[in-house]
């Protein structure tokens, strides 16, 4: 067996990973067009006047095979503005996945209204639909779940019990473009689909910009208002109808993502295949497999999820990690975001000093979240994170099984 790197031994890869490119010569020629015609018809690159963001915003209701699609400037963005079209009350209470991103949160506490975090599966580190049902109350207006990872959330018994509640439901997609759950895109299974399409995501609009889609069409023209500060969008009103933010789109980032939008399939494909001819290397591992797909489902693979079973390990799943990276593996030891955890949120550092929407009369009462999810704290701890992403090849795959390899020989009990 061949020394570790980490204890000074040769790595399995010198050469850093491939970056991932983005942008082609089509996304180039797209912007010189809409840059051109600025410059010689002007518009201001708004998307009134403009023709870029109503398209990319019926291209991508059309992808999704949904009535309606309403742009935003960002993917927190699409989350408020569906909370918003919802038209909550202040101090209810919305359901969260506990593992995600501050920007799926934060728009719940803008709306004055409690986060409920439901516990996770352990194994997939997603929602857990059983939870969800037992943390419902007669405050509850709303469940957000967001699916990880590029895998869906089990997303049938959410629906039954929302529905027998009557209570909607927003899937948060940021992480799963594409990904189908018994055949259907996510986005579609719930009342509201939102998305974020910053750099990161599997295709991005200019490198920031989001997405609300629906079939509901009162959701969809609320959403519409709230993205512009409440205007009078499909109403006989002539001025705004009520509290809303500028989150508008512009033509430039629509312009990027119409191009992106007609690559993400294959984006899709170039990363089930690799993630495919990883599992088939790494499938006599003991100890580090991939992490559990549930079934019926077919990830998008944003991030991809290593499980490790620690009792088959001499050292921590810290010092596997740190023994990946030594050999040149982008690994990092965990996805660590349970939000209610965070120094923001546990401080309660939303209005100034006041505590609020916690604090809130019209709330009255107290909400403890510590040790509330101790499922998605196991879920944590019992994974690492490959990054991920279309661009690796063949060679990367490569080296990945040969330090998964490697290190787990050196490591196993």
């Amino acid at each position: 067996m061949s020394r570790l790197a980490i204890e000074g031994g040769s790595p399995v890869r010198t050469e850093p990973f491939p970056r991932r490119i983005l942008i082609g010569e089509e996304e180039i020629e797209a912007v010189h067009q809409l840059l051109e015609k600025e410059r010689t018809q002007g518009g201001g690159l708004d998307r009134y006047g403009g023709e870029h963001v109503d398209a990319y915003e019926r291209e991508f209701a059309e992808y999704h095979g949904v009535a309606y699609a309403t742009a935003t400037s960002s993917g927190t963005a699409a989350v408020h503005a569906a909370l918003g079209a919802l038209r909550l009350d202040i101090a209810q209470e919305v359901i969260s996945s506990p593992i995600t991103d501050p920007g799926g949160v934060a728009p719940i506490l803008w709306n004055n209204c409690i986060p409920i975090f439901a516990d996770a599966d352990p194994e997939t580190m997603n929602v857990d639909p059983q939870s969800i049902a037992e943390r419902i109350t007669e405050r509850t207006k709303a469940i957000i779940v967001a699916h990880l990872a590029g895998q869906p959330v089990d997303m049938d018994p959410i629906m039954e019990v929302a529905r027998a509640h009557q209570i909607p439901v927003i899937e948060d997609c940021s992480q799963a473009h594409g990904a189908l759950y018994k055949g259907k895109l996510v986005g579609t299974i719930g009342d509201i689909g939102v998305f974020s399409l910053m750099g990161g995501k599997h295709h991005t609009a200019g490198g920031q910009g989001g997405m609300v889609i629906t079939n509901n069409e009162e959701i969809y023209w609320n959403a519409k208002r709230f993205a512009d500060r409440g205007k009078p969008f499909n109403s006989e009103e002539k001025k705004n109808l009520f509290l809303g933010l500028n989150y508008r789109m512009t033509e430039l980032e629509a312009v990027i993502g119409r191009v992106q939008l007609r690559k993400l399939d294959l984006v899709l494909e170039q990363r089930r295949s690799l993630a495919a001819q990883l599992a088939e290397r790494m499938a006599d591992l003991q100890a580090i497999h991939m992490g559990k797909v549930i079934p019926h489902v077919v990830p998008s693979y944003w991030l991809l999820l290593l499980r490790v079973e620690q009792e088959r390990l001499k050292v921590p799943k810290e010092q596997v990690a740190r023994a990946l990276a030594a050999e040149g593996i982008p690994v990092d030891p965990h996805y660590d975001w349970i939000i209610y955890e965070t120094p923001w949120f546990r401080n309660r550092a939303t209005y100034g000093k006041s505590g609020c929407p916690w604090t809130c009369p019209y709330y009255g009462k107290e909400v403890v979240y510590e040790g509330t999810c101790p499922n998605a704290r196991k879920g944590i701890n019992m994974h690492m994170v490959l990054r991920w992403h279309e661009g690796y090849t063949s060679k990367e795959i490569d080296d990945i099984a040969a330090a998964l390899h490697k290190v787990e020989q050196a490591y196993l009990k």
